[in-house]
């Protein structure tokens, strides 16, 4: 019998979008995991890499390798904070920036595809009671 728990539930979703980025973000070069931090850089760059860390829920281990292939593909910099010189920001390149309408266009052609047999009504209630989830958990160790 198959497990239909929240958890499981949850956890099917997050790989099954995982994987359709990862394939679909193939052609701009990206893995899933950089996709990401673009996506979060595109709302807002020149942030701290600590708060970017925090943003897309990585450890710094983790991001300073995502970091140093996104620098090295150029569509990233480091540089000094301008406020704190021992800190450092995360910058989008020109070249970084221009992936962001192929970029989100991978995110909203899988968003359209998972919640197509959704009305508008449903989706915006979906969300709502997602949202609703992950701020009572978020509470939960605060």
């Amino acid at each position: 019998m198959k497990e239909k728990g929240f958890g499981f539930c949850i956890g099917r979703i997050r790989r099954a979008y995982r994987r359709e980025i990862e394939a679909r973000a193939s052609v701009m070069d990206l893995t899933a995991a950089q996709h990401q931090v673009l996506r979060r850089l595109w709302r807002g760059d020149r942030i701290l890499a600590s708060v970017l860390a925090k943003d897309i829920l990585s450890d710094s281990a983790t991001l300073t390798g995502l970091l140093d292939r996104l620098e090295n593909k150029g569509l990233i910099r480091r540089e000094r904070s301008s406020e704190d010189r021992r800190a450092i920001e995360i910058v989008l390149t020109p070249e970084g920036r221009a992936l962001e309408e192929p970029g989100m266009k991978v995110i909203r052609e899988i968003n359209e595809l998972a919640l197509a047999d959704f009305s508008e009504a449903e989706r915006d209630k979906l969300l709502s009671d997602l949202e609703s989830i992950a701020e009572k958990l978020e509470a939960l160790r605060q």
